[in-house]
């Protein structure tokens, strides 16, 4: 080959490097060499199964744009036909290139390289690759349909072409790209179109005049083409508000110097104070606003499905529909304030990525509400710890006061002694727990028109208060007191000032701080606790007075009850007085209804001791020799004064009032000597005494008159009652056993009238009698005695006539016997 050619070829090879190295590596190529894809592997050079694609494009500088047309040609290719695909892919860069010759050795280099492949399928972009292929055809590709993409219609104008030639004419939507700056930007006055000085921008500059001069008007449309880079960025960043920037193809400024599409939108974008709108998609995301815009992929789409149409043998006429979309840089709408609510339907929005607070938004309020919750949390812990605490100082402090409470209660009712000592040691108690100097526990004396005292408690060095308090010292205090109004002397709550005569009596008393809580008894005001304190004053919160309110109701209440048991005791104490004051007159009264009989009791021994004492007489009249008889006599004397002395000593034991108990007592003993007592009476009455003693009687503890008034009322009782019976079987059972567990048992029986129209369970009450003339108070008061004793009596029918009463007693504790036959006993008297 001549030396010239192989030059050239060199400069081919330029060509060739200059592209590669723009692609930056997206198209890898080299010279000799074509870039191939296939659905399969490839096979040897011209022969092989499967479609044989070619791809060239002699296209400026929109390096990714004919990428992303290439990548959508192949994939919707390789998708539409069954065949295996090889897509042998050529990028020169000839369209800013004038040199004539070089085309041929571009031809050359072609014949050469794929002077051995056969291609199905020739596609093409831009005007100039038509024009080369168109032109070569014959030699290169021979037999292989042509089909075209983004070849401007205007550009083509003067090619015609064969049927086996179509593809997808590129539309430059100037108007579609003017009407979205509208939609945008509403009060619009001028718009700047701004193209290169190469041919392809000439191309596009008059497009847009085609376009848009009909809608000159209202609107001020500039033309600014072919300007120097300086200039155009000067006049650019010069423009006033209401204007839009429609950048078209700009490779060439008029400078001569060749500039990459992006290049100068990013320029051009950064300086301009308006909007630049875009109408080739290549020059999104570098500062414009979008537009209608190319689509790339919409074209290497169309164009690879016109090109399967091609290899199926049909011949579609070429298309420029669908080839545009509206996309717009979200960017740059924030940034000129657009509102992409005005963007027309159906708009793609790219770079709208979502800011921190819409990507992390539900991330942040959830955090938010989180870290609320958890503040709230920790507030709410921290409020209920402060309130725990609050009510564990309430509590302590209740429980203090109710220890407090309790101990008083314990002095009060507990504590042995008196009714002053308690209560004064129970004030003692409230004074060193409530840290006062003095309390005062005072009556109101109406008639003295006084408050005394009854108990009081001073701190060591206090002076003691009066034992009466005048209401004239402390009139409006007494007052508020009567009133039963609880009155508080503060320095925050000092006396008023009508109560001046207080305020001085208090300072005379050197009392700083004062609390007065009325005394309520049986609905009226009986009194006053107060609380002093001399040393410092202190206020009394709510709660204080209301604990002191308590307090006074437990000393009121303790000192009603304590006067009430001391009144209980002291109507007990009458009560039992008037019961041995009548059980005496009973006896009085039993004892004068069988006086005749104790006359004759006594004066039997009277007259044995006058006989004996006559015939004493004469028995010392008689000498020496009735000595014998005379001593006789005197035993017989003294035998009778004797039982005459025993009879008054009985009267009188039954008579007297004094109460004197006793332990060891033997019943047997007792009813004896009542039965002896009566038996005179009883004789008269001729009524016989049955005694039934079983052997080995425990002893019993108590009054051994009251004992026997018992068994003198049951044994009288059953005797008129017998009175009453008439001529009938006259006879008095008296039975003394130990048939009770722990107890004796002694049952009177008799055979009188009995008990027929008596109700047995009424007969023990007072006033309760069948007799003429009877008071009802024997048997009421023989239970009082017996119940006193730890007992109990009641009475029971025998048969069809008479009635037997019996009493139960406890035995003494120790079990001994004292006195009394050792054996069991039966006898009549």
């Amino acid at each position: 080959m001549p030396q010239g050619v192989t030059l050239t070829r060199r400069g081919v090879c330029s060509v060739f490097l200059f592209v590669a190295l723009w692609l930056g590596g997206s198209v890898p190529m080299t010279l000799g060499a074509e870039r191939t894809s296939d659905a399969g592997s490839p096979g040897p050079a011209g022969i092989g199964a499967g479609k044989n694609v070619l791809w060239l494009a002699m296209a400026p500088r929109m390096g990714p744009a004919l990428l992303t047309q290439e990548q959508a040609f192949r994939a919707t290719l390789k998708a539409g036909l069954p065949d295996t695909v090889t897509v042998h892919a050529e990028y020169l860069e000839m369209t800013l290139i004038e040199d004539e010759g070089l085309e041929d050795e571009v031809v050359e280099y072609f014949a050469a390289k794929y002077a051995r492949k056969k291609f199905d399928l020739v596609a093409i972009v831009n005007s100039r690759s038509l024009r080369f292929v168109l032109r070569h055809r014959a030699r290169l590709f021979p037999g292989a349909p042509v089909v075209f993409g983004a070849v401007d219609r205007r550009a083509a104008a003067d090619i015609a072409l064969s049927p086996d030639v179509s593809g997808v004419w590129l539309k430059t939507d100037w108007m579609g790209t003017f009407d979205a700056a509208l939609r945008l930007q509403p009060d619009l006055e001028h718009v700047v179109v701004v193209t290169g000085a190469s041919a392809v921008d000439r191309t596009w500059q008059a497009t847009a005049r085609a376009q848009l001069e009909p809608r000159r008007g209202r609107l001020t449309i500039t033309y600014m083409g072919g300007l120097p880079i300086e200039v155009l960025l000067e006049r650019a960043a010069a423009l006033p508000a209401r204007t839009a920037v429609i950048l078209g193809a700009f490779l060439r400024d008029g400078a001569g110097r060749d500039f990459l599409a992006p290049e100068v939108a990013t320029r051009l974008a950064r300086v301009a104070t308006v909007p630049v709108y875009a109408i080739n998609e290549v020059n999104m995301g570098s500062g414009t606003v979008g537009g209608h815009v190319v689509s790339w992929e919409g074209q290497g789409r169309r164009q690879a499905e016109i090109g399967i149409q091609l290899l199926r043998g049909e011949r579609p006429t070429p298309d420029e529909t669908g080839m545009n979309a509206y996309r717009f840089d979200a960017r740059q709408l924030r940034r000129f304030k657009l509102d992409k609510g005005n963007v027309p339907p159906g708009s793609t929005l790219l770079f709208d990525e979502p800011s921190t607070w819409q990507l992390y938004r539900g991330y942040v309020v959830s955090a938010v509400i989180l870290l609320a919750l958890q503040s709230w949390l920790i507030a709410g812990l921290l409020a209920s710890r402060a309130q725990r605490q609050r009510a564990q100082a309430a509590l302590a402090e209740q429980l203090h006061f109710e220890t407090l409470v309790s101990k008083v209660l314990t002095a009060v009712i507990i504590a042995p002694g008196g009714e002053e000592r308690p209560i004064e040691r129970a004030l003692a108690l409230i004074g060193a727990e409530l840290g006062v100097d003095q309390i005062v526990l005072a009556e109101r004396n109406e008639a003295r028109r006084t408050a005394d005292v009854t108990h009081a408690w001073c701190r060591e060095g206090v002076r003691a208060l009066p034992p009466s308090i005048e209401w004239s010292l402390y009139p409006w205090i007494s007052r508020r007191l009567r009133e039963n109004e609880v009155v508080t002397v503060t320095p925050r709550n000092p006396l008023p000032p009508e109560a001046e005569t207080d305020r001085q009596s208090a300072t005379a008393m050197d009392i700083r701080s004062l609390l007065a809580v009325p005394l309520i008894l049986e609905g009226t005001v009986a009194g006053f606790l107060s609380f002093a304190t001399m040393r410092a004053a202190r206020e009394w919160p709510d709660e204080f007075v209301e604990r002191c309110r308590l307090l006074a109701e437990v000393l009121v209440n303790t000192l009603a009850r304590r006067r009430a048991e001391a009144g209980v005791l002291a109507a007990e104490e009458r009560n039992r007085q008037q019961r041995e004051e009548l059980a005496h007159a009973l006896r009085v009264n039993t004892l004068g209804q069988f006086s005749v009989s104790m006359a004759h009791e006594i004066n039997q021994p009277l007259t044995a001791i006058a006989i004996n004492a006559r015939a004493m007489a004469w028995m010392i009249e008689g000498g020496p020799a009735e000595a014998a008889a005379a001593a006789e006599a005197l035993a017989d004397i003294n035998a009778a004064a004797m039982r005459a002395g025993s009879v008054i000593a009985r009267l009188r034991a039954l008579s007297r009032r004094e109460y004197s108990p006793k332990a060891g007592l033997n019943l047997d003993t007792l009813i004896d000597e009542v039965t002896s007592l009566l038996q005179p009476d009883l004789s008269l009455k001729r009524i016989t005494i049955h005694r039934v003693s079983a052997p080995g009687l425990p002893p019993v503890s108590g009054d051994p008159i009251q004992l026997q008034q018992v068994f003198l009322n049951l044994v009288m009782n059953a005797s008129e009652a017998i009175v009453r019976g008439g001529e009938i079987e006259r006879r008095i059972t008296v039975t003394s056993g130990h048939s009770v567990p722990g107890g004796v048992e002694v049952a009177v029986a008799d055979t009188g009238v009995g008990a027929k129209d008596l109700d047995l369970d009424q007969m023990f009450e007072s006033f309760v009698t069948t007799k003429l003339g009877g008071l009802g108070m024997g048997l009421s008061i023989s239970r009082s005695i017996v119940e006193a004793h730890g007992g109990r009596i009641y009475a029971k029918t025998t048969g069809e006539r008479g009635l037997t009463v019996y009493v139960e007693l406890p035995a003494q504790e120790d079990g001994s016997i004292r006195g009394g036959a050792p054996t069991g006993t039966t006898r009549d008297t």
